[in-house]
């Protein structure tokens, strides 16, 4: 049986945190991780990069994905920036990790074959203040001088979106307000309004950088848009039939 490896450590001069998951991972190793995490994290500042390498990691049961998850939320908490995962594209657990988050729509990682393709990559990509969420059940509406509409999300962050289902399209250069309304959580925010400027369009609508945000207000965004990535859940009965 492969042995089982899960470590969590902290790089205070770059940091960084990286973690490793490797062989069969049941609920208590992923317990002891998410104990490692905290205790790492603690040595980190806000904005740090996560190297998660599950490139070897052969299995991992079902049951203890939703502490997957906890570790997840938990580094969303704590403000991470950028999370890139080391994955071989022939390993079922890869492809069992890369499916559950795609089922809880929160975060969207990079990914890399090897520690070396992932340090070369962090150093092309260009920091954000936040993560970008993938928080596609949210609509956001928009009054501008080109038009007004309403599109589903794709992605957000603290500075900036990206919307689908775009009606209309806004052309690149377009300033605008936009509006997202969430359900209420006193004492989160419960509706937005925000100014953006279209950066980017396709066929279905747009990318927007947001305009003259306070950082009293970008916090506030942050804490509402993380209280919804934590909120998704795991359908179980989905991923076991997998």
């Amino acid at each position: 049986m492969p042995e089982t490896i899960t470590t969590a450590r902290a790089d205070a001069v770059s940091n960084r945190l990286h973690l490793t998951i490797s062989g069969k991972i049941d609920i208590q190793a992923l317990e002891l991780l998410f104990v490692e995490v905290q205790k790492a994290v603690a040595q980190l500042q806000p904005g740090f990069e996560v190297v998660n390498d599950i490139s070897q990691c052969k299995f991992i049961y079902v049951n203890s994905l939703p502490i997957y998850k906890k570790i997840i939320d938990f580094l969303l908490t704590q403000k991470t920036g950028e999370i890139i995962r080391i994955v071989q594209s022939d390993n079922i657990s890869c492809k069992q990790i890369m499916s559950f988050s795609d089922q809880i729509h929160c975060y969207q990682p990079l990914y890399a074959s090897s520690s070396h393709e992932a340090e070369e990559l962090l150093k092309t990509v260009k920091p954000r203040q936040g993560i970008r969420l993938q928080l596609k059940h949210l609509q956001m509406a928009y009054d501008s001088a080109a038009g007004s509409g309403e599109a589903m999300l794709v992605d957000i962050s603290t500075t900036g979106c990206a919307v689908t289902q775009a009606k209309p399209i806004l052309p690149v250069g377009t300033q605008f307000e936009g509006y997202i309304a969430f359900s209420p959580h006193p004492p989160l925010l419960g509706r937005i309004q925000l100014k953006a400027k279209v950066v980017r369009t396709n066929n279905l609508g747009f990318a927007a950088s947001f305009i003259d945000l306070s950082d009293d207000f970008r916090e506030q965004l942050y804490q509402r848009l993380i209280h919804e990535a934590c909120q998704s859940t795991f359908n179980m009965a989905t991923q076991a039939s997998t």
